[in-house]
């Protein structure tokens, strides 16, 4: 495998050492501006002579004028509340030009001077990731929401899930302390988190916000683009990590709250040479808290180093790292026979008496690699060449599985456990983006290829029997120590080692019909070839070996109503997932063929009123193929013809009303049924949450006397789970939470304080799982 992917990297850097120079006897200016306390300073305009060209610099405060022909000019660097910048400079034919700016404030604009929390500072939607093109969201026939480093630390979530609240229409799927994996329900379907920057990411043992930029989630299925692994038919979340730039800067935070919680940061940004070329950035965090219930504890660290080196003008190599460890305690999975309640909240069982340990019953940890090498081929195409590396491992008990209800007072706590598991994947991925036209008309063009392996390595003793509890007397938490001698006296694991690849081929090309008017085409061809399970290091033929190909289109059209202000869409969007074949009762083989999703959608973007105004209305429906089911005419057999419909509408809103006043809201309603499935299934829905809601409302001052301050109020709204005992679970009760902020940011120095759960709220999460009450959060942080 890897012999392959150097080979395939081989072959690539031709395209990289021998392009041939684009030398049109242009020049190039760069730079970078900052403000009176070194910190970058984004949204300034710069302009060269006469309004010849201009630009604004963007969030890091770097701003990029190409194809300026040569010559002397004057560039002008100004921001509102700030002293306008000119300098002379020189633009020589072929060449860069880099300069660096340092804002100072003046005072005789000091009165009008407009903060960064004065504009709509948590619309900023543009992505490269999304279309892996970049297209602005008003041009992107796709729905997709972000949420911003700015967002977070507003509302400091110092949890990853946390975040995640803020995707409208999404439920999120919570195990507080005890659970790391993190997922979504997206559009009635199940998503995890697997993705960073684009490529594959183990983060099943949990993801620390301590280095997320902003979170991406794209609405829909998208195997077009990204495969199937990785994804889901309702989307899939995509964290983007911090960059390095070339301000040397820093942030040191802490934080505490209920429970115990102590939570510690860095981040650390750094160039280490002269011309900048070269630069680092690290953050880091250690963070440890118990649980609100009897037992549950978590201790985690993470550290995520960068670096980017800019080789020359048209190449840049980056590579950068991620590393997480935990220890915490796991979350119990419950089975219900016998009982005679139907409603969680009637569980026989005080809201916070847990029933797993204080013990570090499970460790687990992820670690990630990933290289790029960028090389401007031209003014019209870029080469983008990436590879990842990522390894989760878990060692002790994987999860308390199941805690049987034998009846209203008797459980049975059993648990799963395994030595040593990890999942291991590499990923290859060759891009070409280009941006040139035919005639007159517009292409922007993504072509790539792509290779996945993945293996997963299991050491499992199976589920054991721990004990058997009368939840109506006192209950001993479970004890590490007496799991491994329950596990000691088993003998050998039963071990497994899983195989797995995928080779991709895929397109993507939006054209400019007219200059409102946008048509996007895509297609993928992905070939699965899984290479079964082998058990035990038998030499013997691996089980579950098969192969499928799928072919994947995507359209979309786009029309701007009024320019950049107002867009109608419509798109079709496919995904698939692989079907392994089934085993019939007469040992007769049934091949299935790749299950497809296929979504339709129709909708508008708005970004209006200077801006003030941005907000997506969208309709779609989403229609599974070849879903495996039971064969109602032959007792133990399956069919393919399987048929499942998910449709719904979202709204999301992002506006800024008046200087200081943000506000975030979204709401989605989701309609999901089995249209052709097994007898007792067909008719149904899946049971999961047909309402849900979101919003947050910030208000920061900008006058003399309260400046710095901060104000921020919002709430989550999801309806019931499983409101007719689907599937034999228990009702989960709808639920309307709340949360608050209160901070000051002023120069060096930002203090926060968040309430959680104002009302003091019992829910439950998706898992039966009873979710924190009010909780109390501060932090301070120091920025050099």
């Amino acid at each position: 495998m890897h012999r392959y992917l150097t080979l395939l990297y081989l072959l690539c850097l031709p395209v990289l050492s021998f392009a041939n120079e684009d030398n049109d006897g242009t020049g190039t200016i760069k730079g970078t501006i900052i403000t009176s306390d070194n910190k970058p300073a984004s949204d300034v305009t710069v302009q060269l002579g006469d309004k010849l060209k201009g630009t604004l610099s963007n969030e890091n405060g770097e701003f990029t004028l190409r194809k300026v022909k040569p010559g002397n000019y004057i560039i002008q660097v100004s921001l509102l509340g700030y002293t306008p910048l000119l300098q002379n400079i020189t633009v020589e034919a072929n060449k860069t030009t880099n300069l660096q700016f340092q804002l100072q404030a003046s005072d005789k604009e000091l009165k009008e001077v407009i903060v960064t929390g004065n504009k709509n500072k948590f619309a900023q939607k543009e992505s490269n990731y999304i279309a892996r093109l970049p297209l602005n969201n008003l041009e992107n026939p796709q729905v997709y929401n972000v949420i911003s480093k700015e967002l977070m630390q507003e509302q400091i979530a110092i949890d990853y899930k946390n975040a995640l609240r803020n995707i409208p229409g999404a439920a999120v799927g919570f195990g507080g302390v005890n659970n790391g994996i993190t997922y979504l329900i997206l559009r009635g379907f199940w998503v995890t988190s697997q993705m960073r920057n684009g490529m594959a990411a183990m983060q099943s043992g949990g993801i620390d916000p301590v280095n997320v930029e902003r979170i991406e989630v794209l609405k829909g299925p998208s195997g077009t683009l990204f495969g199937s692994s990785l994804i889901s038919f309702g989307g899939f979340s995509n964290l983007v990590t911090k960059k390095p730039f070339e301000a040397t800067k820093g942030e040191i935070s802490y934080s505490t709250g209920s429970w115990n919680m102590n939570r510690l940061t860095a981040d650390v940004n750094t160039a280490l040479n002269k011309d900048k070329s070269l630069l680092l950035r690290v953050n880091a965090a250690l963070h440890s808290e118990n649980t609100f219930q009897t037992f549950g504890s978590l201790r985690s660290f993470a550290i995520a180093p960068s670096l980017s080196y800019k080789v020359n003008d048209r190449l840049t190599l980056s590579l950068d790292a991620e590393l997480y460890k935990t220890k915490r305690s796991t979350l119990p999975a419950y089975g219900f026979e016998n009982v005679t309640f139907k409603k969680i909240t009637d569980l026989p069982l005080d809201y916070k008496q847990s029933l797993s340990s204080g013990d570090p019953l499970l460790e687990q940890g992820n670690m990630n690699i990933f290289a790029q090498a960028e090389y401007k081929i031209s003014d019209k195409w870029i080469s983008s060449t990436q590879y990842a590396i990522g390894s989760a491992t878990f060692d002790n008990t994987n999860y308390l599985w199941p805690m049987k209800w034998y009846n209203d007072s008797s459980v049975v706590r059993s648990f799963s456990a395994g030595r040593g598991n990890t999942s291991n994947s590499i990923q290859f991925q060759q891009n070409f983006t280009g941006d040139f036209k035919i005639g007159n008309l517009r292409n922007r063009l993504v072509a790539g290829v792509e290779v996945y392996y993945l293996a997963n390595k299991t050491n499992v003793y199976g589920t054991l029997l721990y004990d058997t509890i009368n939840v109506r007397k006192p209950i001993k938490p479970m004890s590490l120590a007496r799991i491994n001698d329950i596990v000691a006296g088993i003998g050998s694991p039963n071990q497994t080692l899983a195989k797995q690849y995928r080779y991709s081929a895929y397109a993507s090309d939006v054209l400019n019909i007219t200059d409102q008017l946008l048509l996007m085409l895509s297609l993928r061809i992905d070939r699965f070839d899984n290479k079964g399970t082998s058990t035990n290091g038998a030499k013997a033929p691996a089980t579950g070996v098969y192969s499928q190909t799928s072919v994947s289109p995507k359209l979309g059209l786009v029309y701007q109503v009024m320019k950049d202000r107002v867009s109608v869409f419509v798109n079709y969007m496919n995904g698939f997932q692989n079907v392994a074949p089934v085993t019939q009762p007469d040992q007769s083989i049934l091949t299935p063929k790749p299950q497809y999703g296929n979504q339709f959608e129709v909708g508008t973007k708005l970004d209006i009123i200077q801006h003030k105004l941005s907000g997506t209305i969208s309709y779609y429906n989403i229609k599974l193929n070849n879903a495996v089911r039971n064969d109602p005419d032959r007792l133990g057999f399956s069919i393919q013809d399987g048929t499942q419909v998910s449709k719904g509408l979202e709204v999301d809103i992002i506006t800024n009303p008046l200087p200081g006043l943000n506000i975030v809201a979204g709401y989605g309603y989701n309609n999901f049924e089995y249209t052709k499935a097994n007898k007792n299934q067909e008719g149904t829905s899946n049971g999961l949450p047909v309402h849900m809601g979101n919003f947050w409302v910030s208000y920061k001052f900008s006058g003399n006397t309260l400046r710095g301050f901060g104000l921020g109020f919002g709430g989550n709204h999801m309806s019931a789970v499983y409101p007719k005992n689907e599937a034999g679970a228990l009702t989960i009760p709808e639920y309307t939470k709340f949360d608050a902020t209160v901070f000051y940011d002023y120069q060096k120095f930002r203090i926060g304080l968040k309430l959680n759960n104002v009302t003091d709220k019992r829910y439950w999460g998706i898992n039966n799982d009873p979710q924190n009450p009010r909780q109390i959060i501060g932090s301070v942080s120091y920025k050099f």
